[in-house]
């Protein structure tokens, strides 16, 4: 569903709540689709234009979410997203590229009884291989987001948003308000359940 998943606004939307279970509220769906060994979603906050577009830039946040079928790397995706592995690599291998070293935080919640494991950092997010072909880079802080499912799939989601304060320091960095904190995140994923439980 390749391509209705991109261009048919019933169908993105659609796509995207098998995929997540629920929609936030203010988001709309860029794209949603399987590709066979991935399902993925894209929403943002940001305003729709009349060819059915959105306007990216400014302050507007943007989410992806990845549903990536049982495969060997998917161990190590999840033991960096919850702390155990250390090394970036673990997720690279997953085709999802974080900025590890910009660490803003990191954090587990449980949600309406379901377990998230998040890490904010600081700098580039990109997806896709990176000897390949793959989506833009996304500059900013973005919070990385393993929903803890039963099973060998790994579904995560990363938030992001442009960097509210890029003169200041990771340390001085004011977090309230931004994906980087908990209480928004809590507000963002309460109406999200892939792990369809």
């Amino acid at each position: 569903d390749l391509g209705e998943g991109v261009t048919d606004p019933v169908t993105r939307k659609e796509n995207a709540i098998k995929q997540l279970g629920g929609i936030p509220e203010g988001y709309s769906v860029m794209a949603s689709f399987n590709m066979f060994v991935m399902q993925m979603t894209m929403m943002t906050d940001a305003p729709a234009l009349p060819d059915g577009g959105f306007n990216l830039e400014g302050d507007n946040h943007t989410f992806m979410f990845f549903d990536v079928m049982a495969n060997e790397n998917n161990k190590a995706s999840k033991d960096f997203l919850t702390g155990k592995e250390t090394d970036p690599e673990a997720l690279a291998r997953s085709g999802i590229n974080v900025d590890a070293k910009n660490l803003v935080k990191r954090g587990q919640l449980t949600i309406e009884g379901r377990k998230v494991y998040w890490m904010a950092s600081r700098g580039r997010m990109d997806t896709g291989p990176r000897n390949g072909r793959q989506a833009p880079a996304q500059e900013g802080l973005n919070t990385a987001i393993l929903f803890d499912c039963p099973g060998d799939t790994l579904k995560v989601g990363i938030w992001g948003q442009a960097d509210p304060a890029p003169e200041k320091s990771v340390e001085e960095l004011e977090l309230a308000g931004t994906v980087a904190d908990e209480a928004e995140l809590v507000r963002f994923l309460k109406p999200m359940n892939p792990c369809g439980k």
